[in-house]
């Protein structure tokens, strides 16, 4: 395993840990307490990250008396390489469970908890077909949503038990559980639903939208992004079941985030992070300008936790930090082959982490008083 086969940036080998793994990553997911990172691999294996790393560049970060500026120290060893556990048969699906450990399923229907130690727990050993889908809770309380052979259960790390929550027909390609956990929306090949979950008929929302490639709701719970395979990005209001379509996106929208308080959505899609701001009153949303437009296509664009700051990676597996509504863009990981697939933030947000569809995964680490100057105030 080798840390890098492409010339890297001066600042992402000052920043950045970074394997080649030898096989496609399709997901990856940082533990809910930020002590450990995972990523689901092509072969049915999960490579496991400590975030406890003694030369994290916050421990190497100098700023001087004399003059204010800040340089950051190489480091003195080696990156050591992740840990390997074999978890079933790819494609594995992933989630953060419990305080500090993952969910993993896989395409037999087989569901196992990994602890923190990489310690790994069968919970189902085989279901009737594969796990369609996984996500942890937006409530936060570390429980996961597991959609498999037609019926989304609800699992709680807490004596591990399962409830089933909603049922379903088809196979789903996402699952997202509302942020009061009474309803969950689940996407399809050709559409849409959104499930209330008290509702002993089961009701539901349907709509035709096309293959969904990603959901998210607004923390406040009064509308459902769904990011399109070919549709740009559906806006459902929760409340009136109205439907916005915001089109003309030249690439598949795979990514979805929001703001704390619900404002922004920030999406990939496009030639550069799309920034959407929400009107009131039933007014269409508006574009915030963020960041520079050019000729590759945002794979994925996720919202810092903490700060108003957007990472956005490339297909051409270039990542770059800018501020939410500013044009200036931080380069932190130049373009490297690969096929970026997804970024992620831990929940602190001084850490970055990034996959690719070649095998290539690692964190870059941000630390906080990098932005120290940035206005947190956005239109």
């Amino acid at each position: 395993m080798s840390t890098t086969e492409a010339e890297a940036s001066p600042l992402f080998a000052l920043l950045a840990r970074q394997w080649g793994l030898e096989v496609e990553v399709h997901a990856g997911a940082f533990a809910r307490d930020g002590a450990s990172l995972a990523f689901a691999l092509a072969d049915g294996t999960l490579a496991l990250v400590s975030m406890d790393d003694p030369e994290a560049a916050g421990t190497r970060w100098r700023m001087s008396i004399e003059n204010g500026r800040s340089t950051i120290s190489p480091r003195a060893r080696p990156v050591a390489a992740p840990t390997r556990l074999s978890v079933g048969e790819g494609p594995l699906r992933l989630a953060a469970f419990g305080p500090s450990g993952f969910l993993v399923g896989d395409a037999n229907g087989r569901l196992v908890r990994v602890a923190a130690d990489g310690a790994p727990r069968v919970v189902v050993e085989r279901g009737s077909t594969g796990v369609d889908a996984i996500a942890p809770s937006a409530a936060g309380d570390g429980t996961a949503w597991v959609a498999a052979g037609g019926s989304v259960a609800r699992h709680d790390p807490d004596g591990d038990t399962a409830r089933v929550m909603a049922r379903y027909e088809g196979i789903a390609r996402v699952v997202a559980p509302s942020p009061d956990s009474g309803r969950v929306a689940l996407g399809f090949e050709a559409s849409l639903s959104i499930v209330d979950v008290h509702d002993t008929a089961g009701e539901r929302f349907e709509i035709e939208v096309g293959p969904v490639e990603a959901l998210s709701w607004s923390p406040d719970g009064r509308r459902l992004a769904a990011g399109l395979l070919d549709g740009g990005i559906a806006l459902i209001g929760t409340a009136d079941r109205r439907v916005l379509r915001l089109p003309d996106y030249p690439a598949p929208v795979r990514t979805l985030d929001w703001s704390a308080d619900s404002r922004h959505l920030v999406t990939g899609g496009a030639f550069r992070a799309i920034v959407w701001t929400m009107g009131e009153g039933g007014a269409r949303p508006r574009t915030l300008e963020t960041g520079r437009s050019g000729f590759v296509a945002v794979e994925a664009a996720r919202l810092n936790p903490q700060l108003p700051l957007v990472a956005a990676g490339y297909e051409n597996g270039m990542i770059v930090v800018m501020a939410l509504g500013h044009r200036d863009e931080l380069v932190v990981r130049a373009p490297a082959p690969g096929g970026l697939r997804d970024l992620g933030w831990s929940s602190d947000g001084e850490h970055l982490a990034f996959h690719t569809a070649k095998g290539w995964a690692g964190v870059i680490d941000l630390p906080a008083h990098m932005f120290k100057q940035i206005d947190r105030r956005t239109a």
